[in-house]
């Protein structure tokens, strides 16, 4: 019983949801009739004295119908209908002849919004049927309640009782459509009585035939099966008559059949035959209901099972589900557009923005392809699954012939083209053996490139306005081949390369040659771009690895000076794309394997590859004259800069590239020296970078944050102050330069540059600067006094004592004037403060261990330095001009 009442709780809400979307729908068409009756009224009322202007008006008004509901698959209103529509004289005539329409009219009132008219017209209908949706409801409760109640009670048999409950709910059925057949209440859809006793009656005899099935075993499986399925077509063929809630309940009770009934076959073919002819019944109903919403309901089941096919398939029913799937693609998009013949239903060239939105058909093929695509890759190989693929990009090709609208599926066509190949199994190479390009997934590689090319250059030939066959003409053979050269073993290379790199010239070539006879610039770059996409790749795998990445900047350097020397109007996204694939390989490099030892003319990778970028991408920049692509170029060459900076510093320095994990105090120092410089450009450059300000600003104060994190590291857990650290022999030139004043010096510009963004924030910066310049002093003075090793535990010479004093003396004195020069209280107050500090420590350090003469000869000169101190002081207080 537990299945009973929860079809019974599906079911019910299956009328709520049917009544809703009823309600929906009659509200649309009610308003539409009530716009219609006003224009009716005011046709009339401006009705003048002569006959001829009042049968115009009632020529109009006659011709004036009542609005469809659209299709889900219909086409835009092509624009010779939108002139025929324009073109009506009468309509014309009768607003040259009243212009007092206007003069005389009420001013407008606001309309109420939609959700107002919606709800409103949901309480009307609400109000009015109420009682007859819940009286339908109830009596399909009635006649389950009446089944249980005699079972419960032991009344009757159970085939009696059962026999009794289906024919109170064909009792329902056949009152319904009497009712309907009458005309006595409603018209139209909008016969609420018949619909509701209909669906009271379907629901008694859907959950009757489930009790037998479930709770008496009376029923066969199979039987119960074909029963369901026959009780939820029955209601959806009413559905044409009596209206769109049965619609509703037809279609679910039929795609829930399975759900309610195991057969216990696991027979997945039969599944799928039953979902398909359910489908088929499903759009027949649907058209004639003319409700999109059924449309959405259908397609929700049949791609729900199709997933669920996709799921619990093995190796024998590869062919099953695949022919279903592209089988579904023919039924759900191809025939509701062109027709069960699919016929030619347009070949004119739309534009790329037109393409993209085309509904539903990109997204019904994505939820097909998308899954089954993914099922191929994760299953084991199987040559059933390459037929279907195959299968597949020839329907994909086909059906672009049929319809320009579905243009873009030639890039999905090769993309399947691409992922066969991944599908294929790995054959083993031999390299004596110079025929394996020809055998396994190479030959097909081939087979498809070639193909895809030829298709592309005969179609872009006979329709040369559509720039998608040109496209595939121009990248498909670059594309496959590219595929096998990432896919095949490092052996078989020096056989296959001759022969791709022939391919690829020989195409390219043809490409050059299109390029002259092409009719319109886009044409033009596309075959001039892919001709130079073959011979790139050809360079690609002779130079390896890192040729690649140089051989797609170059790229961007060629497609940037076509652009400039065609004058062609190309978007920048692929531009962008490509530039982004440059800079993640070049990102992620250093910290691949295979790129540990690699060497470029005897020199490690990075010391060639980095530079090269640089001035690829600078020069492309060049390219771009006053747009926002000048910007996105410049900043990827800064970016390449700056992994350059970061990877080769590390590599000379250690002879690995830094891992942040366990990096060494002199990779701290470096790495802390050059994202902080980095995070200054980036802050400096985002200023003048228009809409990437935001990412360089991010960007900027990401890498100040980590060389921040660095510098702390450094501090507490890396400082030669504390620990055995060498840090040079050589005075100033050591690596106390890098670790706190080169530091200082750059937060210093640190702070400028965020005092916009935040003032607190770069006075945090500021002394933050102080503090690293006055480490970067202290540990110089010391390193020249205690050579390369300068920890605490070492004895301090009473020369190194007098020497801080002197120095921060002459530093103090040195920034006093400073601020008394460029009139900043600051610098005063902090020239002032290091003297006071200087004092201190001359008094409490310094004098501590002299006596006698020694002693007085040091306070004497202390005095004396201070007296010409103040005396200078008010030397330049009194020339500062005054105010």
């Amino acid at each position: 019983m537990d299945d009973v009442l929860g079809l019974i709780v599906i079911l019910s809400l299956v009328v709520v949801a049917g009544s809703i979307a009823g309600f929906i729908a009659l509200t649309q068409i009610s308003t539409l009739k009530q716009d219609i009756a006003m224009l009716k009224k005011q046709l009339r009322g401006v009705m003048v004295d002569n006959t001829g202007q009042h049968q115009v008006s009632l020529d109009i008004a006659a011709n004036i119908t009542e609005p469809q509901v659209d299709h889900p698959f219909t086409l835009e209103r092509s624009s010779q209908a939108e002139a025929t529509l324009h073109q009506q004289p009468s309509v014309k005539k009768y607003v040259n002849t009243a212009p007092t329409i206007i003069t005389t009219s009420r001013p407008k009132q606001a309309s109420p919004s939609v959700i107002d008219i919606f709800f409103s017209k949901l309480k009307t209908q609400f109000q009015e049927n109420w009682m007859t949706w819940i009286g339908g409801v109830a009596l399909a409760f009635g006649g389950i309640f009446l089944a249980k109640y005699s079972l419960d009670a032991g009344l009757l048999s159970p085939s009696l009782r059962l026999t009794l409950g289906g024919l109170f709910g064909v009792a329902l059925i056949a009152g319904a459509e009497y009712l309907h057949r009458k005309g006595i209440v409603f018209e139209g859809f909008n016969n609420y009585v018949p619909a509701a006793l209909a669906g009271g009656g379907f629901i008694s005899c859907f959950a009757l035939t489930l009790l037998a099935y479930s709770s008496y075993a009376m029923l066969s499986p199979t039987v119960a099966f074909v029963m369901l399925a026959v009780i939820a077509l029955a209601a959806s063929s009413m559905a044409l008559r009596l209206g769109p809630l049965l619609a509703v309940l037809g279609i679910v009770g039929a795609y829930s059949v399975p759900i309610w009934v195991n057969t216990g076959s696991g027979n997945l073919a039969a599944l799928l035959m039953y979902i398909g002819f359910i489908t088929f019944a499903a759009v027949l109903v649907a058209q004639k209901v003319k409700r999109n919403w059924l449309w959405y309901l259908l397609w929700a089941g049949h791609i729900g099972w199709y997933w669920v096919a996709l799921s619990v398939i093995n190796t024998q029913q590869y062919w099953i589900v695949g022919g279903f799937a592209l089988l579904s693609i023919i039924g759900l998009i191809a025939i509701a557009r062109l027709g069960l013949t699919l016929r030619l239903l347009e070949y004119r060239p739309h534009s790329l923005q037109r393409l993209l939105k085309l509904q539903p058909d990109h997204p019904l093929l994505l939820a097909i392809v998308i899954p089954l695509l993914l099922a191929i890759m994760t299953e084991a190989v199987s040559l059933q699954w390459q037929i279907v693929m195959v299968c597949l990009i020839v329907m994909l090709l086909f059906l672009v012939l049929q319809n320009s609208r579905w243009d873009l599926w030639q890039g999905v066509a090769l993309v399947v083209a691409m992922l066969l190949v991944f599908s294929q199994q790995r054959y083993s190479v031999d390299s004596n053996d110079h025929l394996f390009v020809f055998r396994e997934m190479y030959g097909v590689g081939l087979l498809l490139a070639v193909g895809l090319c030829l298709y592309g250059l005969y179609f872009g030939a006979r329709y040369y306005k559509r720039l998608t066959f040109h496209l595939v003409a121009a990248f498909s053979v670059f594309t496959l081949i590219a595929t096998l050269y990432t896919i095949i073993p490092e052996q078989g290379l020096g056989v296959a390369y001759p022969l791709w790199t022939v391919f690829l010239l020989v195409t390219s070539g043809v490409l050059i040659k299109r390029a002259q006879t092409a009719h319109t610039q886009w044409q033009q770059f596309s075959y001039w771009v892919g001709a130079n996409a073959n011979i790139t790749l050809c360079l690609t795998m002779l130079l390896a690895d890192s040729g690649l990445t140089l051989a797609l900047a170059a790229q961007v350097l060629v497609i940037s000076y076509l652009v400039k020397r065609h004058d062609v109007p190309m978007p920048h996204w692929p531009i962008k794309v490509l530039v982004a694939v440059v800079l993640a390989r070049l990102t992620f490099a250093p910290w691949t394997a295979h790129y540990f030892d690699l060497t470029i003319f005897s020199m490690h990778w990075s010391a060639i590859v980095y530079p090269s970028a640089v001035g690829l991408f600078w020069f492309a920049a060049k390219q771009w004259q006053q747009t926002d692509m000048k910007i996105w170029l410049e900043g990827a060459a800064l970016h390449c800069l700056a992994l350059f900076i970061t990877t080769e510093t590390s590599y000379q320095l250690v002879g690995h590239y830094p891992q942040l994990t366990s990096l060494s105090f002199y990779e701290q120092v470096l790495l802390s020296c050059n994202w902080l410089a980095l995070g200054c450009v980036y802050l400096h450059r985002s200023r003048s970078a228009g809409q990437l300000g935001k990412l360089y600003r991010i960007a900027g104060l990401a890498l100040a944050g980590l060389a921040g994190l660095l510098l702390i590291s450094t501090a507490l857990y890396e400082n030669p102050l504390f620990i055995r650290l060498y840090v040079g022999e050589m005075p100033l030139f050591n690596w106390l330069l890098l670790t706190w004043l080169v530091p200082s010096i750059l937060t210093l510009w640190l702070a400028k540059l965020v005092k916009p963004l935040n003032a607190k924030f770069s006075q945090i910066v500021l002394g933050a600067s102080g503090l690293l310049a006055v480490l970067a002093i202290n540990t110089l003075i010391r390193q020249y006094w205690q050579g390369g090793f300068i920890y605490l535990d070492k004895a301090t010479s009473d020369a190194e004592l007098y020497s801080y004093s002197i120095i921060w003396l002459l530093l103090g004195a040195l920034v006093v004037i400073t601020g008394h020069l460029k009139q900043q209280l600051l610098l005063q107050k902090v020239g002032l403060g290091i003297l006071g500090a200087v004092i201190v420590k001359v008094f409490l350090i310094d004098m501590a261990s002299l006596t006698g003469l020694l002693k007085a000869v040091s306070f004497i000169g202390l005095g004396l330095s201070l007296v010409g101190l103040s005396w200078l002081f008010q030397k330049l207080r009194s020339k500062a001009p005054a105010g």
